[in-house]
């Protein structure tokens, strides 16, 4: 399968950067746009995004896709500002001359967009619906999830999104390299683990949360067994995996405060079961992470420990994972599954959006919302920060066998 590019003779003076990425944005942006043909307004969204900072120039681009096409076409085509509203039947001589190839046009000089079509053996390109079951827990991390399932984002990508949910990040790690889910949310931790020990030859799909101070708390009970971190040695506190952000940022904030970890008897346990066995007594203290915090102080819970600060502060904390073998066999959904969080992610930059998204999807009362502490949904993965999570494992000795962040990274082929 093949991308060839045309251009205008005048195209050159106002076209920069790398040939091979630029098609590979193009590529992404056209089946974005294709996805969205029956609704112009938001082919546009989309064109205009990838072409901001080309109006006014002479130039168009065209991407077609197809397979035994010819090097060339038998035309150019070309289109300018005065046939933005010409009916299809106008504008798709392309479509003609290629038969059963794929036809994708943009319009560079005057953003008008073409009624796009796609044609192919794939499921995608079919129209057909991909179902990839995700799993999650209910954290704040992954509101910019919801935001794309409640707006519709994946449906545009032709996917159908199955929600199981995962009392912690290795169990959801687990469920995916036994093939039983195709996406799973988690802390980094848990993830890297997994990697060292070869339990799972994970990618990074996608980023979720960068934590500030507060997110993630040990709680305690007014007058109650836990009140300081030098109190932990002999208590049982609940987390949500062994192996899991949970356990070992506590593990790394008591060895700060001079406590031995090994002397805590750490209890796998829901988020959702933590308050209630704290009030029963069950542990001394539990490691809740955003809502669970905010709804744990207002039920009369205290802190006992910020497991989010020092060598743990403004670390990235949790991410989206695939494995290795489904970058080759799930690429199309994968990238649909990337392209829709992204717009999530932008959305729940906005505090209202990010608030609905809290209170109807993440158990948050409107009385709660503005005490819910946030941290930062990044808008791409950045390797040299996840790096130094792994890099805190390994010199803490959570980690025995080194890592290779970078090659964890999903770094799509460039066609040509």
């Amino acid at each position: 399968m093949r991308i060839s590019w045309w251009r205008s003779k005048n195209a050159d003076s106002g076209y920069t950067g790398d040939l091979e990425s630029r098609l590979a944005d193009l590529r992404e942006a056209m089946f974005q746009a294709s996805y969205a043909r029956s609704n112009p307004a938001r082919q546009r969204e989309f064109l205009e995004r990838l072409f901001e900072g080309t109006r006014g120039q002479d130039s168009f681009v065209s991407v077609v896709e197809g397979r035994d096409f010819p090097d060339e076409l038998p035309e150019t085509v070309r289109v300018s500002a005065s046939n933005r509203g010409a009916p299809r039947s106008k504008r798709g001589g392309v479509v003609g001359a290629v038969a059963a190839a794929v036809v994708l046009l943009v319009v560079g000089v005057c953003y008008g967009v073409a009624h796009l079509s796609r044609s192919g053996g794939s499921k995608e390109a079919a129209g057909q619906a991909v179902t990839l079951r995700v799993g999650l827990l209910n954290v704040v991390d992954t509101a910019p999830f919801y935001r794309a399932y409640d707006q519709g984002y994946f449906k545009d990508e032709h996917l159908n999104i199955k929600i199981e949910k995962f009392q912690g990040g290795p169990n959801a790690i687990s469920e995916l390299a036994a093939r039983k889910i195709d996406i799973a949310f988690t802390t980094y931790p848990g993830a890297l683990t997994a990697q060292a020990s070869g339990a799972a030859d994970l990618k990074i799909a996608a980023a979720a949360y960068t934590a500030r101070n507060s997110h993630l708390m040990l709680m305690g009970l007014p007058g109650g067994s836990l009140s300081h971190a030098r109190e932990a040695p002999g208590k049982r506190i609940a987390v949500t995996a062994t192996g899991s952000i949970s356990d070992i940022g506590t593990m790394l904030a008591l060895r700060d405060a001079d406590v031995d970890p090994a002397s805590v008897s750490w209890v796998p346990l829901a988020m959702d079961d933590m308050l209630d066995a704290l009030k029963r007594g069950d542990v001394d203290g539990a490691v809740m992470a955003e809502p669970y915090v905010t709804q744990a102080e207002e039920a009369g819970a205290v802190p006992v420990l910020d497991v989010t600060l020092g060598r743990t502060a403004l670390l990235p904390l949790s991410g989206w994972f695939v494995t290795a073998e489904q970058v080759e066999s799930q690429a199309e959904a994968i990238k649909g599954f990337q392209r829709a969080l992204a717009r999530g992610v932008r959305d729940v930059q906005k505090r209202d959006i990010r608030d609905s998204v809290l209170t109807k999807y993440l158990n948050v009362t409107p009385a709660q919302v503005d005490d819910v502490r946030i941290g930062t949904y990044p808008e791409s993965v950045d390797p040299v920060e996840i790096k130094k999570v792994a890099d805190l494992m390994s010199l803490n000795g959570f980690l025995h066998v080194p890592v290779d962040v970078g090659k964890m990274v999903i770094r799509w082929p460039s066609t040509g």
